[in-house]
C-alpha cells in the first residue's frame, strides 16, 4: 500500500469521482465474501491508512475529533454511573484508550482476529479486555455502555438491523456516524455490501431513525467536522443515543 503521506496527497489531487468509482469496483469483490474476510483484508491491505504490517483504523480515530468524542463518553459515563463500556469495532484501539476512567472497566470487540490479538497483547489488563466477535452474528458482551463509532456505516441494512436487534439488552448506546454535505446529501440509508467504504460516497448515510431501521434517537450529542471528506467538503460525524431497550447491567 502506499505511504501515509503520499496517499493524502493523492487524496487532494485525484478528483472524488475516481476515487468513489474503485470504491465502488470494491463492492462487487466484497459480495459473497464474510464480515471476518473482509474486514481481516481491510486491516491487511492497510485500505484505512498506517504503515505496511501495521493495523490502522483510519484518520477518524485520532486527533481533535476523536479526543472531543471521548469528552462526550467519559462525561456521559459518569453522568449516568456506567460501570462497564462495551466497544463495538474497538479497531486499533487508538480512541477506546482515550475513555479509560477508573473504575470503570472496557470491552473491545472488532471482528478481525489477529488485531483483536495484537491489542490484548500490547493493552489487555485487569479493566481492559478484547474480544473476537462478529457483531452482526454473535451474542455480545454484557455492559452498560455501549458504543459504535464509525461502524454501521460500513456494513449492509440487514446487517445493520442485526446489530441493532442485538444492542438492545444495553441501557445506554451511542452511535457515531460520517455524514455528508447538506449540498449532496442524497436518500437515507442506500444499501451496501459489507466493506471498507461508506454511504457517503453515494451521497447517503445510516439514519437510524429513518426507514428501515426507524429506531428512536436523541442528539446529536456532538456534531464535528469530519475532518477529511470522501465526497465534498462539510461532511460531518454526529454521535447519537439511541437507548436499549433491555434491563442488563454489567456486574
Amino acid at each position: 500500500m502506499l505511504p501515509d503521506p503520499l496517499r493524502r496527497t493523492l487524496r487532494r489531487i485525484v478528483p472524488p469521482a475516481v476515487v468513489n468509482a474503485w470504491w465502488r469496483l470494491q463492492r462487487r469483490r466484497n459480495r459473497g465474501r464474510t464480515v471476518r474476510e473482509v474486514f481481516t483484508d481491510v486491516y491487511e491491505r492497510n485500505l484505512w491508512g498506517g504503515r505496511k504490517g501495521e493495523y490502522c483504523s483510519g484518520a477518524g480515530s485520532e486527533g481533535e475529533r476523536a479526543e472531543r468524542y471521548a469528552e462526550v463518553v467519559r462525561a456521559f459515563a459518569r453522568e449516568h454511573g456506567v460501570r462497564r463500556i462495551v466497544d463495538l469495532g474497538c479497531g486499533d484501539y487508538r480512541v477506546g484508550r482515550l475513555l479509560r476512567m477508573e473504575g470503570v472497566s472496557y470491552v473491545g470487540v472488532d471482528v478481525v482476529e489477529p488485531l483483536v490479538a495484537r491489542n490484548r497483547e500490547l493493552h489487555g489488563g485487569p479493566d481492559v479486555e478484547f474480544r473476537c466477535l462478529d457483531i452482526t452474528s454473535d451474542e455480545l458482551p454484557d455492559g452498560d455502555l455501549c458504543l459504535v463509532r464509525q461502524v454501521l456505516q460500513h456494513l449492509s441494512n440487514d446487517q445493520i438491523e442485526a446489530v441493532l436487534q442485538r444492542v438492545e439488552r444495553y441501557p445506554w448506546v451511542l452511535v457515531t456516524e460520517h455524514y455528508p454535505a447538506p449540498d449532496v446529501e442524497g436518500p437515507p440509508n442506500t444499501d451496501k455490501p459489507h466493506g471498507a467504504d461508506t454511504r457517503v460516497i453515494d451521497g447517503s448515510a445510516v439514519w437510524l431513525d429513518r426507514p428501515p431501521f426507524e429506531r428512536p434517537v436523541s442528539g446529536p450529542l456532538l456534531e464535528v467536522d469530519a475532518g477529511y471528506w470522501l465526497r465534498s467538503p462539510g461532511e460531518t460525524l454526529r454521535t447519537w443515543l439511541l437507548e436499549g431497550r433491555g434491563p442488563l447491567r454489567a456486574r
